[in-house]
């Protein structure tokens, strides 16, 4: 467990150079709703899901950060139409017409286990670009790239309905499959943020042995990081269509920056 302790701060301070943001790491793990309270419209904030929401925000960027970005978000309440309008701009013309789907699935999943529906958000577009046909090198199927024998998994301990690979491709099943993976993940590492990060890219055998080495899974995490914070960051602009063209430049500047990377 020390081992663990001390990975995840190095970790947290990596991120935090690469992101420029404070390092202190807020080890507390949320408290998870495991209700299925559903989201019954695309407007305004539903009350449970704010604390949960900011929770994780703090769990993610620090106890540093509450004082102002944290504190700044907290008061913007139009949480359903920034995702929504987010997602729909990040999709493709011939996929826009999932955009409330995937944005009602986004929210109501991350409320469901206490994650905030921008950090999924800013997975999902590490991992597909919000292509919900994405297919990955070694099988990774949508938007959430879930391979299909790990979503047969991830089906089975949450009781989700998987009827084989095809089903990874409706949006809506994918991110409820990929948010309950990010969730076991999140269990088995007892919310170190940068660990289970780490670990949907890579796995949990991969990232232990990586602890026990001393070793830091760094690329994967730095990258979702970066896109969750140009997102938060653009969140707590004051209106709707500063936040949605703020946050959809920041992001896929990131991705055109990764892209000439490599």
């Amino acid at each position: 467990m020390e081992r663990l302790q001390r990975l995840s701060l190095m970790l947290t301070a990596l991120s935090s150079l690469a992101l420029g943001v404070p390092s202190t790491y807020a080890a507390k793990k949320t408290s998870k709703s495991k209700n299925d309270e559903s989201v019954a419209s695309v407007v305004g904030v539903t009350v449970g899901d704010q604390p949960s929401r900011i929770a994780h925000a703090k769990e993610l960027l620090g106890s540093k950060l509450k004082k102002n970005l944290v504190k700044k978000a907290e008061k913007v309440e139009n949480l359903e139409p920034f995702v929504l309008a987010l997602t729909t701009k990040f999709l493709v013309k011939s996929q826009k017409k999932h955009a409330k789907a995937i944005s009602k699935a986004v929210i109501s999943e991350a409320h469901k286990y206490g994650f905030d529906p921008l950090f999924v958000m800013a997975v999902i577009q590490n991992e597909s670009s919000f292509n919900t046909r994405m297919v990955g090198a070694v099988g990774e199927i949508g938007l959430m790239q879930v391979r299909p024998t790990t979503a047969k998994w991830i089906a089975e301990s949450y009781h989700i309905k998987f009827k084989g690979d095809k089903t990874l491709y409706d949006p809506t099943v994918n991110i409820r499959l990929g948010v309950a993976l990010m969730d076991k993940l999140r269990d088995q590492f007892d919310a170190h943020s940068r660990l289970y990060i780490s670990a949907y890219n890579i796995g949990a055998t991969k990232v232990r042995n990586m602890v026990e080495e001393d070793r830091t899974p760094r690329e994967y995490v730095i990258a979702v990081m970066k896109r969750y914070l140009a997102i938060y960051q653009a969140f707590g602009k004051s209106n709707l269509s500063d936040q949605t063209d703020l946050a959809y430049e920041s992001v896929m500047k990131l991705t055109r920056q990764n892209v000439s990377n490599n």
